[in-house]
């Protein structure tokens, strides 16, 4: 006989056995395979809960080829039989009722909902009325927030609260939509902050509340809020849910899979869900349904599509943004600088095999090199200590073409009345473009901004309102890993300016949203400057962004992401294997 039990402690499941034998040790061996997680004893085996649950294929096969007697214990019974509901809920999904616009309109009517959720929403809530589990893809400014209030209060019952894991700086967004759909009825609402204690206690001394937690708080949490998650029947929203794209791969994607059988309703929010690829998707369902073993990167497309919904920016009637590429080359110290730089890395690279992990950490600094070489070869100072001459002779001739070309753009667009926004993936680029335009008030945001009220100086807050409100302020200079989520700028600007980019799409979409959003006045025209030096990593980071975009587009099934830059002349934390194999073949100048 074994007996299955779960440990809430660490979400483990311990299979134990009272006779060791050959059977035993077959049985012991199956679910170690399963799992690198899992961690095998004399006469037991942990692994997580997840991981046993989303492979029972592996329990039926034992039971039939060893006609072992099991025994689960009785937390392990309801926890099992949950995750079989879960499974067979979306087995049949399609004959399950949906409750009609109207029902839906008068249910949030009844609940004093302040706001008139669009055509779009209700036909979204609509669908996800049928289950408790969903996800919401719709673009940004089309409403994910609202639509996930709505959920939530549709399925929830008398004291089931809620917690929303999204990146810190969506919080004031989130207590923001809750006052605006309930008022005076928004339901307390809780930062979880400041490590695990503190969060353990204000979970207990606010059971039912609204819970905020950010990724980095979560992954350190997690054992206090799966036990407040055993104990209370409690929602999980995880906000930008692409986010845990990596899956066991990453600290993210691990910590969400060992809560996804606790929760009594989840739903993952992303405008992209898979800004790598179709991969993206499977930790995202499997969090969603952690008992379909079956997922591959084959059946992931037609499986989500029955849970998820989302309003693409067509329907919102935007139109298409304007995407130019604008033409930077290379001074001549710069471009051969960039061609050292490339046959050093490849030299790297040459002693190290294609299939070592230290092959593609290496390879994940090359390009960075290379970014910083065609953005700003002075932040090279502090990575490279090779070619001092050529380095020293590129510095000499001042900033990069590209930095003095969008200084020059900002002004020419000041002296038009337009404000500016410009984005760099690095902080010292950042810096030094605002410094550079301090004539036009520029500001900047980036990962050491802190974020808080818009009443105080400095916060991340302060600096987008001050953008809004400030004719003297024409531009603010970001990088898109601190600021491409969570802030609306589409009502005083319409010029974008991108230094740099790297290979991560989802920050380049959700960027590029921060103008191009619903509420854009009418016949206002969005631009979007990519600024290129050609010949360059950015041909790479350029024809892999489009080739990720063009595949989000077809699986969402969503031509508005479709993106076609027109190309003007002048005179003058997202690296995976096939980004890999472009820029090898670019540092061996085959491309």
């Amino acid at each position: 006989m074994i007996t299955i039990d779960y440990i809430e402690s660490n979400q483990l499941c311990r299979i134990t056995t009272d006779i060791v034998d050959n059977n035993w040790k077959q049985i012991r061996f199956q679910y170690n395979q399963i799992s690198d997680q899992s961690e095998v004893f004399e006469n037991s085996i942990e692994l997580p809960w997840h991981s046993f649950v989303s492979n029972l294929n592996v329990l039926s096969l034992i039971i039939s080829l060893f006609k072992v007697e099991v025994n689960f214990s009785e937390i392990a019974k309801f926890l099992l039989d949950d995750s079989i509901k879960n499974r067979n809920d979306i087995t049949d999904i399609e004959e399950k009722p949906f409750l009609t616009k109207i029902e839906i309109s008068d249910f949030l009517s009844s609940l004093n909902f302040k706001r008139t959720l669009t055509d779009e929403q209700l036909r979204n809530v609509s669908k996800l009325s049928r289950l408790p589990i969903g996800a919401t893809f719709s673009v940004p400014g089309a409403g994910k927030t609202t639509e996930a209030i709505g959920f939530y209060l549709l399925h929830k019952k008398v004291n089931q609260g809620l917690i929303v894991i999204c990146p810190k700086n969506a919080f004031p967004a989130w207590e923001e939509q809750f006052s605006q759909c309930l008022g005076n009825l928004s339901p307390s609402i809780i930062r979880l902050t400041q490590g695990v204690t503190k969060i353990e206690n204000d979970l207990n001394a606010n059971i039912g509340c609204v819970f905020l937690i950010s990724y980095q708080q979560f992954i350190r949490a997690v054992n206090p809020i799966a036990k407040y998650l055993h104990n209370n029947r409690t929602f999980v929203f995880i906000d930008e849910s692409h986010r845990m794209k990596g899956g066991s791969k990453t600290d993210t994607g691990r910590q969400i899979q060992k809560i996804a059988h606790l929760p009594i309703g989840k739903l993952i929010m992303s405008g992209t869900p898979l800004p790598q690829g179709v991969n993206d998707l499977i930790p995202q369902y499997s969090f969603l349904f952690p008992t379909d073993g079956d997922i591959t990167e084959q059946n992931v497309t037609e499986k989500i599509k029955k849970v998820y919904v989302r309003t693409t920016k067509k329907e919102l009637g935007l139109d298409k943004p304007k995407i130019i590429t604008t033409q930077i080359p290379f001074n001549e110290p710069q471009k051969i600088l960039y061609d050292l730089i490339r046959s050093e890395e490849l030299r790297q690279l040459s002693s190290l095999s294609n299939n070592d992990r230290k092959f593609y950490r290496q390879l994940g600094k090359s390009y960075m090199r290379l970014l910083q070489v065609v953005s700003n070869p002075s932040l090279l100072l502090k990575t490279i200590y090779s070619f001092p001459d050529a380095l020293r002779e590129t510095i000499e001739c001042g900033d990069g073409n590209k930095i003095k070309y969008v200084a020059i753009k900002a002004r020419q667009l000041a002296k038009e009345g337009k404000k500016v926004i410009i984005w760099s993936g690095f902080v010292e680029n950042v810096e030094s473009i605002t410094q550079i335009l301090s004539d036009l008030g520029a500001r900047c945001i980036h990962g050491g901004v802190e974020a808080g009220s818009d009443e105080e100086e400095n916060t991340r807050e302060r600096i987008v309102k001050d953008f809004h409100d400030d004719p003297n302020m024409f531009a603010l200079v970001a990088n898109p890993a601190a600021c491409s989520e969570g802030i609306s700028l589409h009502t005083v600007c319409h010029h974008a300016i991108y230094l740099d980019r790297n290979y991560n799409s989802a920050q380049f979409l959700q960027s590029m949203d921060r103008i191009h959003r619903l509420g854009l006045p009418k016949d206002t025209e969005t631009i979007i400057e990519i600024v290129h030096t050609p010949n360059s990593i950015d041909d790479l980071v350029d024809s892999r962004i489009n080739d990720k975009i063009r595949r989000m587009s077809e699986v969402l099934e969503d031509e508005s992401l479709r993106i076609e830059p027109v190309t003007v002349e002048l005179d003058a934390e997202g690296f995976d294997d096939e980004d890999a194999k472009q820029l090898l073949n670019h540092l061996k100048g085959l491309l």
